[in-house]
């Protein structure tokens, strides 16, 4: 049993994963911003692939500019996926699941340009910095 206030690897972020659903039929600003509230709440998943105990570091991808963007994931599920899916079989993934607010928080730590959610999915969202900071200001 997961210790109190501590996401098991089975938690999915379904708001999340519903509101990416709901924006790919319909990309509409409304549909931006519930995406944005769905996405500070509960938690999401950060990919610290290659981190070691002394390190933990924060694997990210690259927008087609070369600037870097931070990848998060609704569940340990579509992170294997995306990870599998870019030619990483047998890749041992790590990750650790966050409170969602803290995730999004990361893209202050570096020259992130964006988020993307659930990059290789069949519904994924890159969201401007600017978006996410200031869903993190209302929150």
């Amino acid at each position: 049993m997961a210790a109190p206030g501590r996401f098991p690897q089975s938690y999915e972020n379904a708001p999340v994963r519903k509101a990416l659903a709901d924006i790919a039929k319909e990309p509409t600003l409304e549909n931006l911003e519930a995406l944005l509230g769905a996405a500070t709440k509960g938690g999401l998943v950060v990919d610290v692939t290659g981190s070691t105990p002394d390190e933990v570091r924060l694997r990210t991808i690259r927008s087609t500019a070369g600037e870097p963007v931070l990848p998060l994931f609704t569940s340990m599920k579509a992170l294997r996926n995306a990870v599998g899916g870019a030619g990483g079989k047998g890749t041992r993934v790590q990750a650790v699941i966050v409170p969602a607010a803290e995730a999004l928080g990361y893209i202050r730590n570096a020259d992130f340009v964006a988020v993307q959610f659930d990059p290789g999915a069949a519904h994924t969202m890159v969201v401007a910095r600017s978006h996410v900071e200031s869903a993190l200001s209302d929150h």
